[in-house]
């Protein structure tokens, strides 16, 4: 018997297959949303990862070019727990005019960021003072700990100090980055030994 051309679909036949469509449409957004969460964790591990690679090599690189200042009365390194000051030169894509030597302020602001502030260094009496220039690493910093490692002494051995404050550099500074909802490995870097290894 030939089928009957103008015969359709049947009530039960379209619902069967409304129903397995309803299935697959279900499956696809699932899918989906799934696929864009799994997108938003990745982007959220990349930020993280990059602005971890980017505020250690900021550190690294500031730290090792430290530089020792030439008068004993003017310290030109001064630092404590919560902030570092010291002279160094910029990395090569800061901006840095008239000099790429600084003055460096390192601390975490009230708006929990790790902040770089800098000035220029000049050996000259300025007659206008520079404005002072920043730049916020990373954001979401509770606190940032330095601690500086000193060489074994007549009066006292070698070991981790909360404060520093001399023309010498320490042989190790250490930065602890106590961050909101990240976990940071210290920043260890020995200033004036790793500036010829970028």
């Amino acid at each position: 018997m030939r089928p009957d051309p103008e015969a359709g679909f049947t009530l039960v036949e379209t619902l069967v297959s409304l129903v397995v469509l309803g299935f697959i449409v279900a499956g696809l957004a699932q899918g989906l949303r799934f696929g864009v969460a799994v997108s938003d964790r990745q982007a959220r591990g990349i930020d993280r990862d990059s602005a971890l690679d980017s505020t250690d090599r900021t550190l690294r690189a500031l730290l090792a070019r430290m530089a020792p200042g030439d008068d004993p009365h003017a310290p030109t390194i001064r630092g404590d727990a919560g902030r570092l000051i010291f002279t160094t030169e910029l990395p090569a894509n800061a901006p840095a005019n008239p000099t790429r030597l600084a003055d460096i302020i390192l601390s975490v602001d009230d708006a929990h960021g790790l902040v770089l502030r800098w000035t220029p260094h000049l050996h000259a009496r300025r007659l206008v003072p520079f404005v002072t220039q920043s730049a916020t690493l990373l954001s979401g910093v509770r606190r940032v700990t330095f601690a500086y490692f000193r060489p074994p002494s007549r009066h006292q051995p070698a070991g981790w100090v909360d404060q520093w404050q001399g023309i010498e550099p320490p042989e190790l500074v250490r930065v602890h980055i106590d961050d909101t909802s990240r976990h940071w490995p210290d920043v260890i870097v020995a200033p004036m030994r790793e500036a010829d290894s970028d």
